[in-house]
């Protein structure tokens, strides 16, 4: 699953949409977001899709393994969500502890649906390390493997883990409010 991400430095992206964008260092769901379509075009949208069975439900991840065949999905279209970096929370007993994910000096690219109404990240089963946090993830691309992506005559399937860093980072991401790069700093232990 993937609960929050960060998105707060576009230099990396060669974007041209500065005015429109703002930092942010705690992504939650239903808030607008920066995505790229099909034509690798950059929009902003909502992090949610209206579920076809209630107005009220909104999806915001959805299994690579079931993306093909759910009805949810039949309207979508492919996209990609540009991030720095995501949060996940490991349980430990009673406890929630977070952890950011992110890549050395990378941009992360994480494959998504959209329609008109939103767009939600398409998950994977975890590998090595991130599974003993929580045992899903967002499916990272690659630049190379954007075009592959987006061509919805085939299966897509992820056949490469990215090795990312993982560390523990301070409670206070739990809240949507708290939105500051202190949610990203490694806690001391």
């Amino acid at each position: 699953m993937c609960g929050r991400f960060t998105l707060y430095d576009l230099s990396k992206f060669n974007i041209n949409i500065k005015n429109e964008f703002k930092p942010n260092f705690n992504i939650s769901p239903g808030s607008s977001i920066l995505i790229l379509n099909e034509n690798k075009l950059p929009i902003i949208i909502n992090w949610g899709i209206t579920a076809n069975w209630s107005e009220k439900v909104k999806i915001f991840n959805s299994r690579s393994e079931t993306l093909m065949v759910k009805k949810s999905f039949n309207n979508t279209k492919r996209c990609i969500f540009l991030a720095n970096g995501y949060y996940e929370w490991k349980r430990i007993g009673q406890n929630k502890i977070p952890f950011y994910h992110f890549l050395s000096d990378e941009i992360m690219f994480f494959a998504g649906i959209y329609n008109d109404d939103g767009a939600c990240i398409v998950t994977r089963e975890s590998y090595s390390k991130i599974n003993q946090i929580h045992s899903r993830q967002p499916v990272l691309l690659k630049y190379d493997n954007f075009n592959t992506w987006f061509d919805k005559t085939h299966d897509f399937e992820c056949q490469f883990s990215i090795e990312m860093n993982i560390y523990e980072v301070s409670k206070s991401v739990n809240s949507v409010k708290n939105n500051s790069f202190k949610n990203i700093q490694k806690v001391k232990n």
